[in-house]
């Protein structure tokens, strides 16, 4: 096998597991489970926060 082709079967290969990862996360939400979670920490950081309300 020549580099030429060696090289298009490991691309194709990276494309297909570039591939299932993607369509992983979109089948199972995992983004938006991911910012839930992120959302609570950030929610807890600001709560505590002093509020300063002159405009």
């Amino acid at each position: 096998m020549n580099k030429f082709a060696l090289a298009l079967i490991k691309t194709g290969i990276a494309v297909l597991v570039l591939f299932a990862a993607t369509f992983s996360v979109y089948f199972f939400n995992l983004d938006m489970k991911l910012v839930y979670k992120v959302q609570k920490l950030l929610g807890k950081h600001y709560d505590n926060q002093e509020k300063d309300r002159k405009l």
